[in-house]
């Protein structure tokens, strides 16, 4: 497997069961804050160790995650702002900070602004590590070990974590610790933040955290079920993403957040809930009311009796007022169906479009006819 499909595919891994619980907990805008706040923990660190490679640069951007997330917890629990005002506030100033001390004393640092935002996994064989005599790049190390550590983390909480997402006020009831699994679950999402940076780039660890998470809670009602749908996913994505940038000599990070994006808007117009499907459904229903309100006509008019003017096919359309196409379609569709027949001028009743009517009177509560006595 090519080592930068790899890399996306463990980033993506690690990053869409995080985005589910971000986005169940409204959090989406706090996993944007933190791409970009880690970036002064970065650069805090590396004033300290001089050393790009050093792992503290690491920690500093976990710690800077973690710092975010008290910041805006802080100052939204004084209820003087809300929590979206308040990552407004602090992520412009964090992110600023750091833009600032690259530009005045690390001009010389390499700490390209530019690869942080957008990255290029292209690269990321580059840097590699070698196992058993097999060379694997030093990303996909990382961002595996972290998918294993979410995963792990996840497993081993999932009941706590399920109550605390959905009902904060009752976990802390029964006693779940709320505010350590929460930091824990911050301080994860910001060492995925970080540890994705130099490969894919803070743009595409957005889209890989909301995009396939808000795409499968359009098909899902099951927690489990939504984790499993956003991990498949964000694969599919990082994939067709990667296949598409290769073919068009396009940045890998771009065409996989675009693709990620246009799978989210096909969800929304296409999913259970969405504007095609709801338009779909409408269509249907009214196409199976016009054929309800056919069979209750000639139901009642054939039991009155059966050479009635109502059923006659040149009448029909002026009694239900509606134009000759539209007689001709429905008419046919229930023909197709075996409800319905026709008798020179005259359209009657099968036997199974009698129960059928008979039925439909009881749905709608509707006295059936008397038969014809002539």
């Amino acid at each position: 497997m090519d080592d930068a499909l790899l890399v996306l595919l463990l980033t993506a891994a690690a990053c869409a069961p995080l985005g589910v619980f971000l986005i169940l907990r409204r959090l989406s805008m706090m996993a944007d804050a933190i791409s970009h706040t880690v970036l002064l923990g970065i650069v805090l660190a590396f004033f300290v160790t001089h050393d790009l490679g050093s792992p503290w640069l690491l920690f500093g951007a976990a710690l800077m995650g973690v710092v975010t997330v008290s910041l805006v917890e802080l100052l939204g629990k004084t209820r003087l702002v809300k929590y979206d005002d308040a990552i407004g506030v602090i992520f412009p100033l964090l992110f600023a900070l750091a833009v600032i001390l690259i530009s005045k004393y690390a001009g010389n640092a390499h700490l390209d602004t530019d690869m942080v935002l957008m990255g290029e996994v292209i690269y990321a064989g580059l840097n590699t590590v070698g196992i058993g005599g097999v060379e694997i790049p030093a990303a996909a190390l990382k961002m595996g070990g972290l998918a294993l550590l979410i995963a792990a983390f996840i497993t081993v909480f999932y009941k706590e974590l399920k109550v605390s997402t959905f009902d904060g006020e009752y976990a802390r009831l029964i006693g779940v610790p709320t505010g350590i699994l929460f930091y824990t679950f911050m301080s994860l999402t910001s060492l995925t933040t970080v540890a994705a940076f130099d490969a894919v780039g803070a743009i595409l660890v957005i889209s890989f955290f909301i995009a396939p998470g808000a795409t499968a809670l359009l098909f899902t009602k099951h927690l489990s079920h939504t984790l499993l749908l956003a991990l498949l996913v964000s694969m599919v994505n990082s994939a067709l993403g990667y296949a598409l940038a290769v073919h068009m000599n396009a940045s890998i990070a771009g065409l996989c957040a675009v693709i990620n994006m246009l799978v989210y808007l096909l969800a929304l117009l296409m999913g259970p809930k969405g504007a095609v499907t709801a338009y779909i459904r409408r269509k249907r229903s009214m196409r199976q009311m016009q054929r309800d309100l056919f069979l209750l006509h000639i139901g009642r008019h054939t039991a009155e009796c059966v050479e009635s003017a109502e059923n006659h096919a040149d009448e029909i359309g002026d009694h239900l007022k509606w134009e000759e196409g539209k007689v001709r379609r429905v008419s046919r569709e229930l023909i197709d169906q075996h409800l319905l027949h026709r008798e020179g001028s005259y359209y009657l009743l099968t036997e199974a479009g009698a129960a059928t009517y008979t039925a439909l009177c009881k749905r709608y509560d509707i006295s059936e006819a008397v038969q014809c006595q002539s």
